[in-house]
C-alpha cells in the first residue's frame, strides 16, 4: 500500500501520479509463510502435549497468514477503484468549474443586454439587442449541454 500526500495547488502532479498508477498493472508477489517452531526444541519433555500445542500454533499461524493474504488480495482492487473514483471526481470538478465560468459569461451578457436597452432606444440598438439575445440563447444551450454531461458523469460515478 502506497500513501501519498499533496499540497492543495499540486492537482496536476496528483493527476500524473494517478494516471501512471492506473496504467501500471499490479505486480503479483508470492509470499512464503515461515512458521516459527517452539524455542525449546532441544527438550523432550511431555512430547504429546508439545506436539498438540505446536499443531495448534501452526494452525493459528496458518489461519493468520491466510487471513492476511486474503485482506491484501481484497484491498488491491479497492484501492484501484478508489483511485479511479478520485480521478472521476476531479474530472467532474473541472467540468463544474467550466460550467460556472459559462454561467458568469451568461450573466455578463445579460447585464450588457439590460445596459444597452436602458441606454439606447435607437433602431440600431434593437439589432444589437437581437444579436445579444442570440448570443445568450447560444450560451444557454451550451450551459444545458454542460449540465447534461455533468449529470451523465455523476450517474456513471454512482
Amino acid at each position: 500500500v502506497f500513501i501519498s500526500q499533496y499540497a492543495t495547488g499540486q492537482k496536476e502532479a496528483l493527476r500524473a501520479v494517478l494516471k501512471q498508477k492506473t496504467q501500471n498493472a499490479p505486480v503479483l508477489k508470492e509470499v512464503k509463510v515461515q512458521l516459527l517452531g517452539n524455542a525449546s526444541t532441544g527438550k523432550k519433555e511431555s512430547v504429546g502435549q508439545d506436539t498438540r500445542s505446536t499443531h495448534k500454533e501452526v494452525d493459528s499461524a496458518t489461519t493468520v497468514a491466510a487471513a492476511t493474504a486474503a485482506a491484501i488480495a481484497t484491498a488491491a482492487p479497492l484501492l484501484k477503484v478508489q483511485n479511479e473514483l478520485e480521478a472521476k471526481v476531479n474530472s467532474v470538478s473541472a467540468l463544474l468549474q467550466k460550467l460556472q465560468e459559462t454561467d458568469r459569461q451568461l450573466q455578463r451578457v445579460a447585464e450588457q443586454q439590460t445596459n444597452t436597452m436602458t441606454q439606447h432606444e435607437k433602431p440600431h440598438c434593437h439589432e444589437r439587442v437581437s444579436e445579444l439575445e442570440k448570443q445568450m440563447n447560444a450560451f444557454m444551450v451550451q450551459r444545458i449541454q454542460h449540465l447534461e454531461r455533468l449529470q451523465e458523469q455523476q450517474m456513471d460515478i454512482q
